[in-house]
């Protein structure tokens, strides 16, 4: 029998699918120069999810599909 595991809250009292956590995109060095310099959008490295009323981190993701989802997409017109 595995132990039930519960899911992390903050201080205030909210989890990670509360809509007072916000999901903020991290960058490795390289994806912010090429966000900054660059102009180009990378994927970020992970997702951590934080309480905005707190600012405490409820964990971290590195799941693809989230990681893509969180990529800001290019505003460039297609020709």
């Amino acid at each position: 029998m595995e132990p039930e595991r519960r899911e992390k809250k903050c201080p205030c009292g909210h989890t990670r699918s509360h809509p007072q956590v916000q999901q903020d995109p991290e960058y490795t060095l390289w994806g912010w120069i090429q966000l900054s310099l660059l102009g180009i959008t990378p994927l970020p490295e992970r997702i951590v999810f934080r309480c905005i009323r707190c600012k405490k981190s409820l964990g971290v993701s590195r799941d693809p599909a989230l990681l893509r989802k969180k990529q800001m997409p290019d505003e460039r017109p297609e020709a």
